[in-house]
């Protein structure tokens, strides 16, 4: 006589209890009222109760095949991640298939818990190690970022502001010779941390004259830039989040203004197509020019190079640029297709006319050089010069065959260099 078999109903709410003490249903739905089995079988109404409601809030989930793969491929990446980075610390995972999932069980601490019960006990104790660590932090901040980094970064954002003075300062003395007036600003940029306004009146005072106050609000200044790197998904090692958040050059951004019918406006706004490449290159040479002057000699070269130099140009914004570079007593090394550089705002060039012809390994190198007045034809000099001249078009080192180049300042000595069959310039 063979055992009665269960009713197919009796079966289900087998399988769903099963299913239930896994702990699977209470990872997926956390909130859910479970009925209590009392250590028997549920009854019918309440597992009824349960089945309903589990579809209910699993409706929208995903149950194609296809979806399914997915998980099952996930859910071996993620089991091996687990072990990974368990088995780092002496802690041990280990997965259990049946017909009802997989169940994954954990030694932690020499404990078996499940993944919830882990979960639980990892969040509780990253927060306390978290609050350990703000408290470490405080300290750290206290005793030596604002002391020291807020030192360093007062000295820096100074000499930053100092700099654009000099520049500025260049730019008034060598007016252009439009009468357009230029200067550039140093100003918070759009992703300024907020607070940065303050924080810098703050940073414009000693450290010593800080009053409680102040040191707490620079202190909370530094303290939110670091969080906030900390918690950028890319964020790398803490010296690196260290030195992201405290590089107070992405607090600012340059600008250039122009002045204009009493008063500084953008220099990006309408203006002819003159005035934006002077707009464009003047304050680059008044940097050029600012960055000179910190030298300690006086007859060093004050060296610029330009390829295509004022490309798209036409000739009298090129020679207002050109004039500029004399202005600012800059020399400039510069390759042209078109441009010989012949304008009386130029007082003196030496232009190397290259001129080549297909499927001839040979370069003509024709001299001219031009007085701020006159263009005439130049002297040829000797070999070693031709053979500087032939390396440079080849692309070469530059270097001659027992040296290399060692160029002497001298006033107004300007070359020319076409790498395109044309003309350029060395101006020295």
């Amino acid at each position: 006589m063979s055992p009665r078999r269960p009713p197919r109903g009796e079966e289900a709410v087998a399988a769903l209890q099963r299913f239930a003490a896994t702990g699977l249903l209470a990872v997926a739905l956390p909130d859910i009222d479970v009925p209590d089995d009392g250590g028997g079988t549920w009854a019918a109404t309440p597992a009824i109760a349960l089945a309903r409601a589990v579809e209910s809030r699993l409706s929208a989930i995903d149950d194609t095949d296809a979806a399914w793969e997915r998980v099952q491929k996930r859910l071996s990446e993620e089991f091996s991640r687990l072990q990974d980075a368990l088995s780092r610390h002496g802690h041990t995972a280990t997965a259990r298939p049946s017909e009802d999932g997989m169940r994954v069980d954990i030694v932690y601490q020499g404990r078996e818990r499940a993944v919830p019960e882990l979960a639980e006990a990892l969040a509780v104790e990253v927060a306390e190690l978290t609050r350990i660590l703000s408290a470490r932090e405080r300290e750290i901040l206290q005793t030596h970022l604002i002391t020291e980094v807020a030192g360093t970064l007062q000295e820096l954002i100074g000499a930053a502001e100092r700099q654009v003075a000099a520049m500025n300062a260049e730019l008034e003395e060598r007016p252009t010779s439009t009468g357009m007036k230029l200067r550039l600003v140093w100003r918070a940029s759009r992703r300024a941390p907020q607070g940065l306004a303050q924080a810098r009146e703050r940073l414009r005072q000693s450290a010593d004259a800080w009053s409680p106050e102040d040191r707490a609000a620079v202190g909370a200044f530094l303290q939110e830039q670091i969080a906030h790197r900390q918690a950028d998904d890319s964020a790398g090692s803490w010296l690196e989040d260290l030195t992201a958040a405290l590089d107070y050059r992405s607090w600012y951004e340059f600008g250039v203004e122009r002045h204009q019918h009493g008063k500084w406006v953008p220099a990006s706004g309408p203006a002819s197509g003159g005035e934006r490449v002077l707009a464009a290159s003047v304050p680059l040479f008044a940097a050029a020019s600012s960055h000179y002057a910190s030298a300690s000699g006086a007859h060093g070269p004050r060296l610029v190079t330009l390829d295509e130099a004022f490309a798209g140009v036409d000739d009298d914004s090129r020679a207002k640029c050109l004039g500029l570079l004399r202005a600012f007593d800059l020399d400039v090394v510069m390759t042209s297709e078109r441009e010989w550089a012949c304008y009386p705002q130029v007082p003196g060039i030496a232009i190397a006319q290259l001129t080549r012809v297909d499927d001839i390994d040979a370069v003509l190198v024709t001299r001219w050089e031009w007085d701020g007045s006159e263009r005439r034809r130049g002297t040829e000099p000797d070999a070693r010069a031709d053979t500087l001249a032939a390396t440079a078009v080849a692309g070469d080192s530059g270097e001659w065959p027992d040296g290399p180049v060692s160029p002497s300042r001298g006033p107004g000595r300007t070359a020319v260099v076409d790498s395109a069959g044309g003309q350029g310039a060395l101006w020295t």
